[in-house]
């Protein structure tokens, strides 16, 4: 009785496991992200080699998850995706090495299948299994033919060969995905961090600028002290500002008709103050009006951000603010005479905190937000932000808009 239920026993306890092995695999294959996405040509390419050095008309790259196969790759077939129950490459996955099917009409295994009796009409099959470096079966990469044969050993060494570079991109495309991820994670953090230290900075400066206003005008030492804590605080106010406004993740414009030269002369007469400090010559061209839907306020701090470095940037000559429109796009450009930039430091400029060495040479005063800032605006008016610049020939920052 007792030889009895051990028999019977060990036939579950052997499915049991299978299944378990099954999930794990189903896990392993779930992983990699892969399951019904667009075609790719690093995929295709190893397809279309497979076909050539087995001479096949019909080649594929399939994976087998629990109800059906999915052609990740394919030439000479057309549907991407069978039942299970009708795939060859269910089997040829736990193979050791190339599974061949010679002649599928004559193997007990495969004559009644679909894919043989009727399309694409099966007569040769050969595989090679996909299996991960932790030994978990994918599915197969598959050659096949309307005719019997069997391919030759050097043959089944190249397709197995292919089928260890289709893994390997299995494996690049799986930490191309990590990474991505991981990165994400890091933006998230980092905003996450720029808001909470950009809060807790506001309430001491509020409070600052309150005693400041209780402390009133005065006279003699005492002026110059309230005065240098007031500049102090007012650029700190700034700073923590451009940090908030750089954590967003989205920036909300609120859009109406505009005319974008008027608001390119409205900013040079606002800062003409500023540039004569400099001796520089600030000057508007923008005789024509050019037409956008776009949030006049944001607009005017990107036009006051491009002023303000213009100014920062160019020690002697002349900045000019055009507004002109160029086929369906409105353009913004300020281009000024200064220092300059290199193109590496260029491909830089836009992103957070980014300064360039001519402006540590210059020790000139900001935290590296203010092109960044630009580009946030400028991306949700769904325009673009290009710079032209050359060391010691000045630089050109150009806005380019949707021109309604």
């Amino acid at each position: 009785m007792v030889d009895t239920l051990v028999a019977r026993q060990e036939p579950m306890r052997e499915r049991a496991h299978e299944r378990v092995l099954e999930q794990e695999r189903l896990a392993a294959l779930r992983g990699y992200q892969v399951l019904d996405t667009p075609p790719e040509s690093d995929f295709d390419d190893l397809v279309e080699l497979a076909a050539q050095l087995c001479r096949t008309p019909t080649a594929a790259i399939s994976l087998v998850d629990e109800h059906r196969q999915w052609l990740k790759s394919r030439v000479g077939v057309g549907a991407c995706d069978t039942t299970r129950d009708e795939s060859f490459c269910a089997y040829a996955m736990f193979s050791d090495g190339v599974m061949q099917v010679p002649d599928a009409r004559l193997d007990a295994r495969f004559r009644d299948n679909p894919s043989v009796t009727g399309e694409p009409g099966i007569v040769f099959y050969a595989g090679a299994p996909l299996v991960t470096a932790s030994g978990q079966a994918l599915g197969a990469l598959c050659v096949i033919d309307h005719e019997p044969r069997l391919l030759t050993p050097e043959e089944c060494a190249g397709l197995r060969t292919l089928a260890r570079h289709v893994m390997a991109q299995l494996e690049l495309r799986l930490h191309a995905l990590r990474l991505d991820a991981r990165l994400r994670d890091a933006d998230r953090v980092k905003d996450e961090f720029l808001s909470r230290v950009t809060h807790e900075l506001r309430t001491p400066l509020t409070s600052i600028n309150g005693y400041l206003e209780l402390l009133g005008d005065r006279e003699g030492a005492d002026a110059e002290f309230v005065a240098r804590i007031r500049r102090n605080s007012r650029r700190l106010t700034a700073l923590v500002d451009d940090m908030l406004l750089a954590a967003q993740d989205r920036l909300v414009v609120r859009r109406r008709e505009l005319d974008l030269a008027e608001l390119a002369r409205t900013a040079v007469r606002r800062n003409v103050g500023l540039a004569l400090t400099r001796c520089l010559d600030l000057h508007a061209d923008a005789p024509l009006p050019v037409p956008v839907q776009g949030d006049a306020e944001r607009l005017g701090q990107v036009l006051e951000r491009l002023l303000l470095n213009a100014v920062k940037f160019t020690p002697r000559g002349s900045i000019t603010v055009r507004a002109y429109a160029r086929e369906r796009d409105a353009v913004l450009e300020v281009r000024d005479t200064g220092i300059g930039m290199s193109a590496e430091e260029s491909a830089r400029a836009l992103a957070p905190f980014r300064r360039s060495a001519a402006a540590e040479r210059h020790e000139v005063q900001g935290a590296g937000l203010g092109l960044c800032i630009v580009k946030a605006i400028v991306d949700a008016h769904g325009g673009t932000v290009r710079i032209e610049s050359e060391p010691g020939r000045g630089t050109a920052i150009v806005v380019t808009l949707p021109m309604t």
